[in-house]
C-alpha cells in the first residue's frame, strides 16, 4: 500500500492511502458533495463519508477536525476544512500524475 504523505500550508500533516482515487465510495462522496442539486443534510453526509474513508474512523475524522481547529483559533471552520481537503487531494493528484507512464 503506497501512502502520500505531505503537509498542508497551515501545517496539518497527512498521509493518504493513493488507492483512495480508485474507490467507488469516494467518487459517489465526491460526486454528491458537488452537485449543487443535494440538499445541505445530502451534502454534509457525503462529506463526513468522504472524512471517514480517507481517515478510516470517526476518531481519525476528529483528529483531523481538531487540528483543523487548532490551526484557526479553536474552531473547525467548514471552509477551512475543505481548503486542508482540497490541499490533500492535490497531493494525492501531484503523486499520481507523477508516477504515469509517459
Amino acid at each position: 500500500m503506497e501512502m502520500v504523505k505531505g503537509k498542508t500550508k497551515s501545517g496539518i500533516k497527512f498521509q493518504l492511502d493513493e488507492r483512495i482515487k480508485d474507490d467507488a465510495r469516494f467518487l459517489f462522496y465526491i460526486a454528491k458533495m458537488q452537485n449543487k442539486d443535494v440538499s445541505i443534510e445530502e451534502s454534509s453526509a457525503a462529506t463526513m463519508g468522504v472524512l471517514k474513508l480517507i481517515f478510516g474512523s470517526d476518531e481519525g475524522v476528529l483528529q483531523f477536525m481538531d487540528a483543523v481547529a487548532s490551526a484557526n483559533n479553536g474552531v473547525c471552520d467548514i471552509t477551512i476544512m475543505m481548503t486542508e481537503l482540497n490541499e490533500m487531494f492535490e497531493a494525492l493528484n501531484a503523486k499520481n500524475s507523477s508516477s504515469s507512464p509517459q
